[in-house]
């Protein structure tokens, strides 16, 4: 009911209307009915708010009409919904979190039709990321996992951002076992590329931002140091056997980063946690497979050149 018990409009009834237009992306019809509200209540700031809000999208929603690719369009919603989230909404009056919520169901179901359609016509990785991303903002999990899977397949199953996405989904449905096996792997094959603002499960935010408590988020090297505080903290702590393949590659790249760290100390700054996630891998293999102690000895050895905190913390938390 829009209309309350004395025959007038209900400004609590308008505003909740046209929040439910908001997330059918109808704007113009959602103006209208502030519009009223506001007439009514010049002073109510969530009006004001609400107002400011739709015309921020129904503006590019027309802007969306100009754009004739479907991975394009998908992706001007989803750079508009973050500057939305991360600049635009800083200005408000009001926090609006029903209708920013409301506006968001809109902007990744829409995006999400867009990334579907192209994925499904082009088999385009990109375009199967980013719907997945759709997909578990509006908290559909296993539709995201589908997704997901059926992209790492596609990729060869070494693509470290569908990788970490996929584990991100898993954790979010509780499955930490697979979530943890995956995110490690992700970390492991090319932590630099992942995007970590989009993780979102609690065991991985977690771990992420106490490591931001310790490593400014921003430095060049952050990423890397994740899997091998992740590993001493006990948050990727699921440890597989090398195939003979895997551990011939694995001691290749050992050897190769220490030949690169030898070149100078600003090398070893950056290659250092690299390094040390290899060597932590290698451990795992020399762990489970029942290598003799002097391996592993020799390993954490190389750990301990490298960083004498983290052959510290290995300890005290291993």
């Amino acid at each position: 009911m829009l209309v309350g018990k004395d025959g007038n409009f209900d400004i609590d009834a308008l505003v909740a209307r046209s929040y439910q237009l908001f997330e059918a992306g109808d704007f113009i019809g959602a103006r209208k009915l502030l519009d009223k509200a506001y007439s009514l209540d010049y002073e109510n700031l969530e009006v004001k708010t609400a107002l400011r809000a739709c015309g921020y999208w129904k503006q590019r929603q027309q802007n969306l009409e100009t754009i004739y690719d479907d991975g394009s369009r998908g992706d001007y919603l989803y750079r508009q919904w973050k500057h939305y989230v991360s600049k635009y909404q800083t200005g408000f009056e009001h926090p609006l979190d029903m209708g920013s919520d409301c506006i968001k169901k809109w902007v990744h179901g829409k995006a999400l039709g867009y990334y579907r359609k192209q994925a499904l016509e082009t088999s385009d990785i990109e375009a199967f990321l980013q719907a997945g991303r759709c997909q578990k903002t509006l908290g559909n999990y296993e539709e995201c996992i589908t997704t997901l899977r059926g992209a790492v397949g596609l990729s060869g199953g070494n693509n470290s951002r569908l990788l970490a996405e996929l584990a991100d989904a898993y954790a979010l449905i509780g499955e930490s076992q697979s979530a943890k096996v995956l995110m490690r792997e992700a970390l492991f094959l090319d932590a630099s590329v992942i995007e970590l603002d989009e993780i979102i499960s609690p065991l991985f935010r977690r771990l992420i931002d106490r490591l931001g408590r310790g490593i400014e988020s921003e430095s060049l090297n952050f990423s890397e140091w994740l899997p091998v505080y992740g590993a001493i903290w006990g948050v990727l702590d699921v440890k597989r056997e090398l195939s003979a393949v895997e551990y011939g590659r694995l001691k290749q790249s050992i050897y190769a980063l220490k030949s690169e760290i030898a070149i100078s100390n600003e090398k070893k700054l950056s290659l250092a946690p690299k390094l040390i996630n290899h060597l932590l891998r290698l451990i795992d293999h020399y762990q489970i497979s029942g290598a003799n102690r002097e391996a592993i000895d020799e390993v954490l050895m190389n750990i301990k050149l490298l960083s004498p905190v983290i052959y510290r913390n290995y300890f005290e938390h291993g």
